[in-house]
């Protein structure tokens, strides 16, 4: 009996050991806890006194816990410490909560500036992962609950009392209004930040961003989240890296969700979105002001065609130095027919953007809800089929017919016509009266409608020398002359240099003349001095144009101009 139970014993022990010796803690990255950027990122950067999240798998318990005042150290929470070290300083970074994929902690402010090393320890098995320290980079904290992804943990201040209220598109914030946003990365302090309570004001030069416009700073510094309110993860209330700034919300600019950004120095913050709205109470939804497409009963989703007309002009430097330019004017048309539409979904003929706003890698899109910072939220995949409208497109104007050909590869039908110069690109699209005709096909009708293209053309005026750099540091000016009225002017900018891509898309109304890009836009994109590829800009302005046809529930028209230049980022 002895020697069997000697055996099971070993057993165990050998398993208990096998288990230990398994124990796997991966970093996959260390970031601003609000922000969530990457390292990836020109705004990548650790601050002094910030709170910063450790991700990846294994990293603390499998339950989550939260830490008490004062905020544990060198003993740990659940077994977890975490050390930064910088050149020849390391520092006990200061717990905040611990989980098995997340670790939230505060890194001391007398942790010195520059890169370094972040090294995790659950309970004897240790991970690390390199990060930069800096004086100042700011993250805006966003709300992680389903349906308010992308908008930021703002409130606004009543101007009567005082008094706060959450800022959403229920409860917008007036123009001339006082805003709290809450977020982390001011900078340094010198108070205990083991303790709560903490109100020291950082000495960094912030600038607060409404879409475009530089907002007034009122105050900012560290504080309290928010009267009471929970962020969307348990943080003990009134840890000593929660940062607060109250800025006043500028003359116009409106809308459902309009992004803010905090810059600090070359510094960009994440974008969040906020509600402003003339009265300051629900918000209305900006939309298209031409008609929109529902999944009819019976038909399984929405049919939409667009006729695409349009010239296009782009610039670019040749390594002999010389200025290659190109003009095309061109047609194209499509005829789709949506399959799994979720219910509510509409297809606008056009889309609206919001004036004076820019978004970064898509966010915050029209809706606002498309994608958070670049990265796509649950989106059901729509799925289509193209549609069949005959063998050919006519459009007849001053300078003749022209024709877009039908091409069908496979079972997908495509309506494409490169160019119309007839051998001299750009020349067709004189000022007049266009007509666009078709004798229809299997799946669409007969199609009669028309454009005009104005006599006086839209011009951007201001196009960059193709061998001059674009500085990201400073704001950029676009002007332009012409285009439709009513209509709104597109600016877009982008370069990709080592796998990174980060695009920017400005709107403007087209009788404004002049739009300014700011420089935290600019910021986000990666340089593109060390890259074979250029970076690019475009500007673009166009008509839509709605008219019936059967066979489809939505039809339009479109023409556009638009110049790209293609040039560095420095």
């Amino acid at each position: 009996m002895r020697s069997v139970q000697l055996a099971t014993s070993f057993a165990v022990l050998f398993l208990a050991s096998a288990g230990v010796g398994t124990a796997q803690v991966t970093i996959n990255s260390v970031v601003n806890a609000a922000s969530r950027i990457q390292s990836s990122s020109q705004s990548y950067g650790l601050a002094q006194g910030s709170l910063f999240a450790i991700l990846g798998k294994g990293v603390g318990p499998d339950q989550i816990q939260q830490a008490s005042f004062p905020l544990p150290t060198t003993d740990g929470l659940a077994g977890v410490t975490v050390q930064a070290s910088v050149a020849d300083t390391t520092v006990d970074c200061i717990l905040v909560l611990v989980s098995a994929t997340e670790v939230d902690a505060i890194l001391p402010s007398a942790t010195p500036i520059g890169a370094g090393t972040i090294t995790l320890n659950n309970n004897g098995v240790t991970a690390s992962k390199p990060i930069t320290v800096v004086a100042s980079a700011f993250g805006i904290f966003r709300h992680r609950t389903a349906g308010l992804t992308g908008q930021a943990l703002a409130f606004n201040v009543s101007p009567d009392d005082g008094s706060t209220l959450a800022n959403g598109n229920a409860q917008s914030a007036l123009p001339g209004q006082d805003v709290l946003i809450n977020g982390t990365g001011l900078g340094a302090i010198s108070s205990d930040e083991t303790q709560s309570g903490v109100t020291d004001i950082p000495t960094s030069t912030i600038q607060v961003y409404v879409g475009i416009v530089p907002a007034v700073v009122v105050s900012a510094g560290r504080g309290a989240c928010c009267d009471g309110i929970d962020p969307d993860f348990p943080v003990p209330q009134g840890i000593a890296a929660w940062d607060v700034i109250r800025f006043t919300i500028p003359d116009g600019i409106v809308g459902c969700f309009i992004p803010v950004a905090v810059q600090i120095g070359t510094f960009v913050s994440n974008l969040a979105t906020i509600s402003i709205d003339p009265s300051g109470a629900a918000c209305a939804l900006q939309v298209s002001p031409l008609p929109t497409a529902q999944s009819p009963d019976g038909n399984g989703g929405p049919s939409v065609g667009e006729i695409g007309l349009g010239r296009s002009s782009g610039m670019t430097a040749r390594a002999n130095g010389i200025i290659a330019t190109t003009k095309i004017d061109s047609g194209n048309a499509s005829f789709i027919r949506y399959k799994n539409l979720p219910a509510g979904v509409t297809i606008a003929a056009d889309i609206l953007y919001p004036t004076n706003v820019c978004s970064i890698n898509g966010f915050p899109g029209p809706d606002g809800m498309n994608t958070v910072n670049g990265t796509p939220v649950t989106i059901v995949p729509i799925t289509s089929t193209t549609l069949d409208a005959g063998p050919s497109i006519k459009v007849q104007g001053p300078s003749g017919a022209r024709t877009i050909n039908r091409i069908i590869v496979g079972n997908q039908v495509a309506y494409m016509a490169p160019n119309f110069g007839n051998g001299t690109p750009g020349n067709y699209y004189d000022p007049g009266h266009y007509t666009v005709t078709g004798v229809g096909g299997p799946d669409v009708g007969q199609i009669t409608t028309s454009v005009d293209v104005p006599a006086t053309p839209f011009v951007w005026s201001n196009i960059p020398d193709p061998k001059s750099s674009i500085d990201r540091s400073q704001d950029l000016t676009v002007t332009w002359t012409g285009g439709y009225p009513g209509t709104q002017v597109t600016i877009e900018g982008g370069s990709l240099v080592d796998g990174v891509n980060v695009a920017f898309l400005c709107a403007a109304p087209v009788e404004a003349g002049q739009m300014t890009v700011p420089s935290f836009v600019l910021e986000n994109l990666p340089p593109t001095g060390s890259s074979a590829v250029p970076g690019q800009l475009t500007m673009l302005n166009r008509l839509v144009t709605v008219f019936t046809v059967s066979g489809l529930d939505l039809a339009s028209v479109r023409y556009a101009v638009a110049y790209t230049v293609y040039l560095k980022f420095q």
